[in-house]
């Protein structure tokens, strides 16, 4: 397993971006340096829901991009709270492979002592056990 590298947001993708569904709000569609793992995405995701900051918008990682429904204007604020919370999941993604690592070469699923407390960590743990389900 190659070692994770940070995700960033690199730019705006305008040809993905365009108007929604949801009023006068625009769907501006962020690439990202590297498609992100799903679990990344699912922490992304949820952290995003609890982030506390400037009036947020509907933001959603998938793959290789970040899609945010705002108003143009609001793009650049926008990038500046999403690029924190990509920084966090990082350090929370990088945080739960360390774990899930000396979990896995600790000697297996006999040296788990805590349950997963989020859908991604049980998702990390899950890869990088190669699919040996621990009590």
């Amino acid at each position: 397993m190659t070692e994770f590298q940070d995700i960033r947001i690199v730019e705006l993708n305008d040809a993905a971006s365009g108007l929604s569904n949801e009023g006068p709000l625009t769907s501006m569609v962020l690439r990202l340096s590297a498609d992100a793992p799903d679990p990344w995405s699912a922490t992304f995701n949820e952290a995003w829901q609890s982030h506390r900051g400037m009036m947020k918008r509907k933001a959603t990682a998938t793959r290789a991009s970040i899609t945010s429904l705002c108003m143009p204007y609001e793009l650049q604020g926008q990038i500046l709270e999403l690029s924190k919370v990509v920084a966090e999941t990082n350090t929370s993604y990088r945080s739960m492979l360390s774990q899930a690592a000396s979990q896995s070469y600790g000697g297996g699923c006999e040296t788990r002592t805590k349950r997963p407390e989020k859908l991604a960590d049980l998702r990390v743990i899950l890869v990088l056990s190669r699919g040996r389900l621990c009590p």
